[in-house]
């Protein structure tokens, strides 16, 4: 009789430990927007320092998708084509 008392309780266990990574949203961080905006902002600082560009927004606009991307940068963020030829 306890054996199967034993097992219900583990299985009841492993539900409640396991069933919020499962849940919709689990994964949504609240602010998550505000910090990849910060991230994208401090990345830009970091490609301006190295590449040597000014400081004004010298963007480029990506031959493939027409969308802006940054200066010093080797890729288009949107589609992944080349912005070095």
């Amino acid at each position: 009789m306890t054996i199967p008392l034993g097992i219900i309780l583990g299985l009841i266990a492993v539900i409640l430990i396991v069933y919020p990574f499962f849940k919709p949203g689990a994964r949504d961080i609240p602010g998550d927007g505000v910090l990849e905006e910060e991230v994208e902002r401090r990345v830009q600082e970091l490609r301006r320092s190295r590449s040597g560009a000014p400081e004004g927004d010298i963007e480029l606009v990506c031959p493939n998708c027409g969308e802006r991307c940054d200066f010093g940068g080797k890729f288009c963020s949107e589609c992944g084509a080349s912005l070095t030829s």
